[in-house]
């Protein structure tokens, strides 16, 4: 439904482009996540796609239709689509129930309410509904914008870091909902993350940007066991990268990708080494050791002592193009 071509944009007197040929198509009812560094361009790929900037190069299609900027639109946006910035945009002399119906009609008043209930429902805020936005914490109005977008049941749903302000805990349910009740309504949504929590829990698919470029755009399965670059691999987290891996027994020219859980300590093991730490992370202990001089690091069950001899081996790698 959305096929974003060669894409390219630079700021006003600026030769220097922010996104350049940028190339993806999304399906009707996809989740796609757009992750990468800060800087690398993934707010300014929201703004493009909703029509709030002109890019310089290339064409957004929705279906067959182009999709303009700026110059085109008297007013800026499109109504197939909604977007939430980070800034919320809420109006704090109104209480959070009329914020959220301030774009729904009011033909028909009843099913007006129905759907800022079930919106604000999502979110888990229906009890807030009668306060005013002045009143809430940053996460509250977060949830508040992103449920005024959903009572308008887009096509298209385009968030820009849209968990950014919740707590842990809440947020592990509140993303759920969301994202389970845009499948329901067949929502297409688009959303930047610094959280990878976010992108592989909630995404069919993830957009990977550096500096502009896009480095990989995939199902989410594919990008983790197959990262086109060591930028992508690192972006997942710890990971093990050799440019010198023959002392593993592993004949390669080009880098080695090793992730923690495919190297295995065993009373057995074909290599030793030398514990340097010992971290508890939750299900597990991530281990540090020294393996010829080279530093890697794998998950034990058990908590290790530092300069402890351990033996483990390589069940997995993959080599980078």
């Amino acid at each position: 439904m959305l096929d974003v071509k060669q894409l390219s944009y630079h700021y006003p007197n600026f030769e220097d482009k922010v996104l350049d040929q940028i190339d993806f198509a999304v399906n009707r009812g996809e989740v796609i996540s757009i992750i990468g560094e800060s800087g690398s361009g993934k707010s300014t790929l929201l703004k493009l796609i909703y029509g709030l900037l002109d890019f310089n190069e290339g064409e957004i299609l929705y279906h067959i239709k182009k999709l303009r900027g700026p110059s085109y639109n008297l007013i800026p946006g499109h109504k197939m689509m909604k977007y939430v910035a980070q800034d919320y945009d809420l109006l704090d002399f109104v209480t959070v129930g009329e914020n959220v119906g301030k774009f729904l009609s009011n033909f028909d008043l009843e099913l007006k309410q129905q759907q800022i209930d079930e919106a604000l429902n999502v979110v888990e805020m229906l009890d807030f509904k009668h306060i005013f936005p002045n009143k809430l914490s940053g996460g509250q109005r977060q949830r508040i914008s992103i449920a005024r977008a959903l009572a308008q049941q887009p096509e298209i749903l385009l968030l820009d870091e849209p968990f950014s302000n919740l707590d842990q805990t809440l947020k592990l349910t509140i993303r759920e909902k969301i994202m389970n009740w845009c499948k329901e309504h067949q929502i297409t949504v688009i959303f930047t993350t610094h959280d990878l929590n976010d992108a592989f829990y909630t995404s069919d698919k993830i957009l990977v940007l550096q500096k502009g470029k896009m480095i990989q755009f995939n199902e989410v399965e594919n990008v983790r066991k197959f990262p086109a670059t060591e930028y992508v691999a690192k972006l997942f987290g710890y990971v093990n990268v050799l440019t010198d891996s023959q002392y593993l027994g592993i004949e390669s020219s080009s880098k080695i990708i090793i992730y923690p859980e495919e190297i295995t300590i065993l009373d057995n093991g074909k290599f030793e080494g030398k514990v340097i730490s010992s971290k508890f992370q939750g299900r597990d202990y991530l281990i540090r050791f020294l393996f010829k001089n080279i530093e890697l690091v794998t998950y034990y069950s058990q908590n290790l002592t530092s300069d402890e001899i351990i033996k483990f081996e390589v069940r997995k790698f993959r080599e980078l193009k």
